[in-house]
């Protein structure tokens, strides 16, 4: 496949799959990733996985955001693929979701997608992990300087 046709090809499959988030589309998730998937989470806070591997264990993982979490709310999102492997797909986006608690949850991110073969073969998701931790009733106490 030529590279511009592969890159347009890749950039559609992640854009896909964020869309598949706010739709709440498992189905489509599912379609979307391989299935020794690596899904990882960096900077997860405490209780929540860094790592998650094949398609059954991420679906499993994402199963139960319903009962936290009303609507998605992705926007402003931004899908480029880095110019040495088109493979290689760099999301930027924002949410603003509405949780079942009411608070607000806002948060920025970056995600590094792997694709091959038109599925996601790893995905790398990059966010504050302090608001997360609030929405989900946490807090967070930085120390005294």
């Amino acid at each position: 496949m030529e590279q511009d046709a592969l890159r347009q090809t890749n950039t559609t499959v992640a854009e896909r799959y964020l869309q598949a988030i706010n739709d709440w589309d498992f189905d489509v998730k599912r379609e979307l990733l391989a299935p020794d998937v690596v899904f990882e989470m960096r900077w997860a806070p405490a209780g929540f996985p860094r790592r998650i591997d094949g398609v059954e264990a991420v679906m499993e993982f994402l199963a139960p955001l319903p009962e936290s979490i009303v609507t998605e709310g992705l926007y402003d999102i931004r899908v480029e693929t880095l110019h040495s492997d088109p493979g290689q797909v760099v999301a930027f986006y924002k949410s603003d979701m509405k949780m079942v608690r009411p608070v607000e949850y806002k948060n920025e991110y970056v995600t590094c997608f792997t694709i091959r073969n038109g599925k996601i073969a790893h995905f790398r998701e990059y966010y504050d992990p302090i608001p997360l931790v609030v929405a989900f009733g946490g807090s967070v106490t930085p120390p005294l300087l």
